[in-house]
């Protein structure tokens, strides 16, 4: 297992003594996963069962642990979490495995797992016409290979040629050959419900199967405003226009038709066979809508909808029995400001960690599932910290999302292309920033949650500036930081 040094390792400290506990467990469970460097078997998939033993390649578990492979969607939720920890050449190593198992024989979809040394993972493909496949999939593989980009700096994933023809395929062919039934733009499935031939959606605990899913078409709007900033980045700007426009298309599309067409309150979260819209409770093909952006954050029907995952989740028959499931829910109540409701689902987490998986046979508890202790550091990190890369400014941006109970938190050794950072926060109101290594400068934006004419920059009263973000106002200033610099904002004194 790669070793990060203590001066560089990702620490956390916090006046919440359960929060520093539970971020040190995931950081020693989430590094237990890597398998870097081993030797082992692969196609396991039962107690029991033996195979020759190969060499591994860069990559950590992501699926259940008695499986000895790697899962597309299960990476591209570990991803953030896995770059805290220094999992670089794991992220890249697996992110090309998947991008080179897609071929036109596939018809452009990856692989739904692969082993451990990059074969095809024998459970899950039989064939290049029998294998599992999930839609969302292949769209969040563009939109988390732009997301390590970010936080990375490293340019193979723009400049790679499987990564790249495997982003190209996905918003252009993908699209295309599967989009035969409803025509309308939107990557379709069989809606037979056989994962084996293919679903619209992640929920496989479904109530009814989907044609289209909202989970799909949200994923597909990531991916082609992903696409449209890779191709930015690769200094094609035409392409780039292109394919943002594509997405706003997208987007509009959703919000005056997909998404609302049967006259309800709420949204729509798919179609069926006979291209009818269905709303209510679809789990995963609901939670995606707001979680990948394709809702209208200032719109009422979108803060109903947060009101109704909410209450969904707080269900018995709402409620996921599979931990692995809602540890996409905290990030989405963050991420639009309801940060009590997203430290609500944190805490639920952290409080079945102990508690017995409903698929013990493959994972044991469920802190043994892979995702959790990977998504708990990126909850934590990015959505409550507000710790997240700018590429535009080349550096860093924060905006905290802390709930009461957290009062001050500080989380040292913050990567971020070459450049070392330690952030404190002080409830929602006052941001300590050190820049510790990398290039000369870089800018920090301190931005606080509210309207604040005027932030206090070192003591000093500053004229702030402010904008929207995820239906928020969001005031800010922009600090040039020199290396070694430790500036503090606050938004009063």
């Amino acid at each position: 297992m790669p070793k990060v040094s203590a001066q560089h390792e990702i620490t956390l400290q916090s006046d919440n003594k359960e929060l520093v506990e539970i971020f040190d467990w995931a950081k020693d469970k989430a590094r237990s996963f890597v398998v870097t460097g081993k030797r082992g078997p692969i196609d396991i998939y039962k107690k029991g069962q033996t195979a020759a033993l190969v060499d591994y390649i860069p990559s950590y578990w992501a699926g259940y642990p008695l499986r000895t492979a790697f899962y597309s969607r299960d990476f591209c939720h570990q991803i953030i979490g896995a770059h805290l920890l220094g999992l670089e050449e794991e992220n890249f190593t697996m992110m090309r495995a998947f991008a080179s198992s897609a071929d036109s024989a596939k018809k452009w979809f990856p692989l739904w797992a692969i082993n451990f040394d990059g074969s095809p993972y024998k459970l899950d493909y039989r064939s290049d016409s029998n294998f599992v496949r999930e839609i969302p999939a292949v769209f969040e593989l563009v939109e988390k290979n732009l997301e390590l980009y970010q936080w990375t700096g490293d340019r193979r994933y723009i400049d790679d040629d499987f990564i790249w023809t495997y982003c190209t395929k996905a918003v252009n062919d993908f699209i295309r050959l599967h989009d035969t039934e409803k025509r309308n733009g939107v990557a379709e499935s069989t809606g037979t419900g056989n994962i084996f031939v293919g679903t619209a959606t992640y929920n496989e605990h479904r109530d009814q199967t989907l044609i289209e899913a909202g989970d799909g078409i949200g994923s597909q709007y990531k991916a082609l405003e992903a696409f449209s900033g890779m191709a930015l980045h690769r200094g094609d700007k035409n392409l780039a226009k292109l394919y943002k426009d594509k997405s706003i298309e997208l987007k509009r599309y959703f919000n005056n038709q997909w998404g609302v067409l049967n006259n309800d309150s709420l949204y729509n979260r798919g179609y069926n066979l006979k291209g009818e819209p269905v709303s209510g409770w679809g789990k995963e093909n609901s939670w995606f809508l707001p979680l990948k952006e394709i809702t209208d954050p200032v719109s009422l029907r979108h803060f109903k909808y947060l009101e109704f995952i909410d209450k969904q989740l707080s269900s018995d028959a709402g409620l996921p029995k599979n931990i692995e499931a809602i540890t996409y829910i905290p990030e989405i109540f963050f991420k639009y400001g309801q940060h009590e409701l997203g430290w609500k689902w944190l805490k639920y987490i952290i409080s079945k960690i102990d508690y017995v998986h409903e698929q013990s046979e493959l994972t044991g508890n469920n802190g043994d599932y892979p995702e959790v202790s990977f998504v708990l550091i990126r909850n934590i990190v990015h959505d409550m910290v507000g710790i997240s890369p700018s590429m535009d400014l080349n550096g860093i941006k924060t905006c905290s999302q802390l709930p009461a109970e957290v009062g001050q938190i500080k989380v040292d050794n913050v990567k971020i292309g070459g450049q070392l950072f330690a952030v404190t926060q002080m409830g929602q109101s006052a941001t300590t920033m050190q820049y510790k290594e990398g290039t000369p400068s870089v800018i920090w934006r301190a931005s606080f949650v509210g309207k604040h004419p005027y932030l206090w920059v070192d003591g000093k009263k500053v004229k702030s500036k402010s904008s929207k973000n995820f239906g928020q106002v969001i005031s800010y200033v922009d600090l040039t930081m020199m290396k070694t610099d430790t500036r503090t904002v606050k938004t009063s004194l």
